[in-house]
């Protein structure tokens, strides 16, 4: 991750001129002198980056220490600058309100002084710049040795027998019958992440002898990173075609070899392994020299990628069970050469430690072989304790080690090493979250986001970021990581002794989990620590919907953290919270701010400061969970993209909540009829998400005409709760309206409380409810077996309700044959006048949950 902080620096610093560059010229020059200077040092790491000595060398490590510390140093002077641009632009009244911030930026810095700290740091980058081309004129010959000892441990060979090999029983039966079967899927790919044992498997399969006698010839290739692919082709010939031949291939071109092998392996029924190949574009560089049509030769690879498996028959590798990982812990640690002699108690006592600590290792093999080979000298109950309590730090010595340790180290960095340098700072982010919990991914989008990982640059027509987001997310789910030290810290209270005493140093992202009887009083920062060079911190729950202690607001001590980017205060409570949030007001670097599900105690009800709606950077604010009464100024919030409210918000002096001004809003939840103007909606021009609830007539036509009528197709989601008791009172309108929410490609949710009666209008095949997966209804009164039957057509419902007594108030229902082909859940509550109901045969095909009460 060498390059991610000038990437994210360089992003802000391009952001920041587009909107501001026409200002202040004189400082402007400078600004984009800086971008210019960053932008070199960034193409500088960009090639670092795929040098395989890169974090051996603690030179560049000082290096990239250095510069991490002079790029958010450039931001936040370069955020300075906007502000000031944006006094002399707005004038007086701006000014006035800039003065509020004055806690944070110590005063109100002058352009002047800007334009000195934006010399000083030019000056700082030409230094870094000399460093790095002096390290790289010094680096060639380490890097060459490096390289040289890398493709020497990333080597694997067909000859080599596993001397402890545990499971995998089935995968070898069911590969070795895929291999043997010369009918079908010529190309079979072993994937999984690292160190699951694919390279093992597939030297099982290859010494099979059933595989043996299925093929008249076999060659095994290890591609690896250094990809060279005139030098596989030629490994792979060699032992593929007579030794009288091999004398020629030295001689022959990429091409030439090309044409060689497919001539060889249609001429016989051949066996090649092509054993850890990481990039799709080097499998389709070589692909044309083997044959996939009219031969019998068959192919295997061995990745880590997925998108290379599916390009043949894909072949899942898994982790051990524990039963398996606890096997294999006994017979690389020798545990029965060591249990001569002890009693069941000890033995037994040893067992449940040795499960624990496969568990710790994600079942994976290659832990469990670094830990068993931890254990092989140690004897003792305690011994086998200290490994366990101090796991992470066995795992690491190894990293420091030489051969097969070292090697150990590689294979499990190696994934994250290979990733593109924009996905190793998403990846790292990760570590945010606890183990095995799953994550939210549209709030791990939006942290991505408020991080500065996700670059504009990256948009294609039409994007948005929240789609860079998501493509980056789905190219993850494709790869396997590893890990990187000072990127964050994480303090868990579930395990953390009663006060924490570690330095945080200078890791610029805090996460804690504040479990209950815990305080944020209990983090015991060092005296005197300096914690302005923090960006992100994260006061999480580890159980859901539990909350936490209460914090006092004398203990929040946010001025610490001036220079904050994410702020997310999770399901926390405060004795008062009126100068908690008048501190977070000040927070003006702030870009995501989640107050989600916290509450104030002595308070029915506390007002949202006006502060926060000056934020001049804020782009995601949630407040989600919590009764906050909110000033009508987010419609001030010109940066705003994604905002979440609560059930039970309300806007101060009894006024509705104006939206109009918020024209980069992408996601709007918790918007609520009674409480907030509907007319605004239509003006909220880029909005992507809504999620709704309607109390009223006109507000019910205003988002029924604004979601039909979705002329830029920008509306993608939208989630309707109607609370109206009878769709009649609407007159002549009441069909139409739900005929325009019915029509809408964006609504996929819709709650409806109330009558519809007769209103229901009848199904349109051409995009009727095309995308609607989850309707509830709730006291409808419908009678009419049509009504039903138009239900049945919806081409995508995966789930229905029918609340109430008088939901349906016919006494026969029927589901009609072909109807439902969608649904998996069916929930039918009340219903005192159904007397028959009838489900035609090829109905709800895929139903798979039914509840009635």
């Amino acid at each position: 991750m060498v390059d991610q902080v000038s990437q994210t620096a360089l992003e802000t610093i391009r952001d920041l001129l587009i909107e501001e560059v026409r200002f202040l010229s004189n400082v402007s020059g400078e600004v984009e002198k800086v971008q210019m200077e960053l932008k070199t040092i960034h193409s500088f790491l960009k090639d670092a980056d795929t040098r395989p000595d890169r974090y051996d060398s603690n030179t560049v490590r000082a290096w990239v220490a250095d510069l991490k510390e002079l790029a958010f140093q450039a931001e936040d002077v370069l955020e300075k600058y906007t502000i000031q641009v944006a006094s002399k632009r707005e004038g007086r009244n701006l000014k006035a309100k800039l003065r509020r911030f004055a806690c944070i930026l110590s005063k109100c810095i002058s352009v002047h002084e800007v334009g000195k700290d934006i010399e000083m740091i030019r000056s700082q980058m030409t230094q870094l710049t000399t460093r790095s081309e002096s390290m790289t004129s010094k680096g060639e010959g380490s890097s060459n040795s490096a390289n040289n000892e890398y493709l020497q441990l990333r080597q694997t060979y067909a000859h080599q027998v596993e001397e402890h090999f545990v499971g995998m029983d089935k995968d070898i039966e069911c590969l070795v019958s895929l291999v043997s079967d010369v009918r079908t899927n010529r190309v079979i790919s072993i994937y999984g992440m690292g160190g699951l044992g694919k390279t093992t498997l597939a030297r099982k399969i290859y010494q099979n002898k059933e595989v043996q006698r299925s093929f008249e010839a076999r060659a095994w290739v290890c591609v690896s990173q250094q990809f060279n692919a005139k030098s596989v082709l030629q490994q792979v010939l060699k032992q593929l075609v007579p030794d009288e031949r091999k004398g020629q291939l030295a001689n022959m071109e990429q091409n030439e070899l090309v044409i060689e092998l497919d001539n060889v392996m249609r001429g016989k029924r051949c066996f090649v392994v092509i054993d850890d190949i990481w990039e799709i574009n080097h499998w389709e560089i070589i692909k044309p020299a083997f044959p996939i049509v009219d031969v019998d030769s068959k192919i295997l690879l061995t990745t880590r990628n997925e998108k290379i498996a599916s390009k043949g028959y894909p072949y899942r590798l898994d982790c051990l069970t524990e039963d398996q990982g606890w096997e294999l812990l006994q017979k690389i640690a020798l545990l029965k050469d060591h249990s001569q002699g002890l009693k069941n108690d000890e033995l037994r006592q040893r067992e449940t430690i040795g499960r624990e600590m496969v568990r710790k290792c994600g079942r994976l093999p290659l832990a469990i072989s670094v830990i068993g080979g931890s254990l092989r000298h140690k004897q003792t109950l305690s011994e086998w304790e200290k490994v366990n309590e101090n796991i992470d730090v066995y795992l690491k010595q190894q990293e420091e080690g030489v051969g097969e340790n070292k090697r150990v180290a590689q294979v499990l960095d190696l994934s994250y090493n290979t990733l593109p340098y924009y996905l190793k700072p998403c990846f790292l982010y990760l570590g945010c979250f606890p183990e095995d919990q799953e994550i939210d991914a549209e709030k791990l989008y939006l942290l991505w986001m408020a991080e500065g990982m996700i670059s504009s640059e990256e948009k294609g027509n039409r994007e948005t970021l929240r789609d860079v987001a998501e493509r980056y997310l789905s190219e993850l789910a494709f790869r396997c990581m590893a890990k990187e030290e000072k990127f964050l810290k994480v303090i868990d209270f579930e395990e953390a002794t009663d006060h924490v005493t570690s330095p945080i140093g200078d890791i610029p992202r805090l996460v804690i989990y504040l479990n209950e009887g815990r305080h944020f009083r209990d983090i015991n920062f060092n005296e005197g620590e300096k914690l302005e060079h923090m960006r992100s911190l994260l006061i999480l729950q580890k159980v859901k919907n539990r909350w936490l202690s209460t914090m006092s607001d004398r203990e929040s001590n946010f001025n610490k953290f001036k220079f904050l980017r994410i702020l997310i205060l999770e399901s926390c409570k405060f004795e008062d919270g009126r100068s908690l949030l008048r501190e977070v007001g000040k927070l003006v670097h702030l870009r995501y701010l989640s107050l989600y599900g916290f509450i104030f105690p002595s308070l029915n009800a506390v007002e949202l400061p006006r502060s926060i709606c000056n934020l001049p950077y804020l782009h995601t604010l949630n407040l989600n969970g919590n009764s906050l009464r909110l000033p009508n100024k987010i419609c001030k919030m010109k940066r705003l993209r994604h905002l979440f409210l609560g059930k039970n918000y309300r806007i101060i002096n009894g006024e509705k909540l104006r939206l109009d001004g918020l024209n980069e809003l992408e996601t709007l939840e918790g918007f609520r009829s009674d409480v907030a103007r509907a007319a605004d909606i239509p003006k909220l021009t880029n909005l992507q998400k809504l999620n709704a609830r309607i109390y009223d007539n006109e507000s019910l036509s205003v988002i029924a005409n604004h979601i039909s009528n979705n002329k830029s197709q920008q509306l993608r989601e939208t989630t309707l709760r109607i609370y109206m008791w009878n769709i009649s009172s609407l007159v002549e309108e009441g069909p139409s309206v739900l005929r325009k929410l019915f029509i809408s490609h964006s609504l996929v949710h819709l709650k409806f409380r109330g009558r519809i009666g007769c209103n229901l209008p009848c199904y349109e095949p051409a995009g009727f409810c095309k995308n609607l997966l989850g309707l509830s209804l709730d006291g409808s009164e419908i009678e009419e077996d049509h009504v039903m039957e138009t239900l049945g057509k919806f081409p995508m419902l995966n789930s229905l309700g029918l609340n109430g007594a008088d939901a349906f108030i016919g006494t026969e229902m029927i589901f009609h044959a072909n109807a439902f082909q969608q649904l998996k859940t069916l929930i039918i509550d009340g219903l005192s006048n159904l007397e028959i109901w009838r489900v035609d045969e090829g109905a709800m095909p895929n139903l798979s949950e039914f509840i009635r009460n």
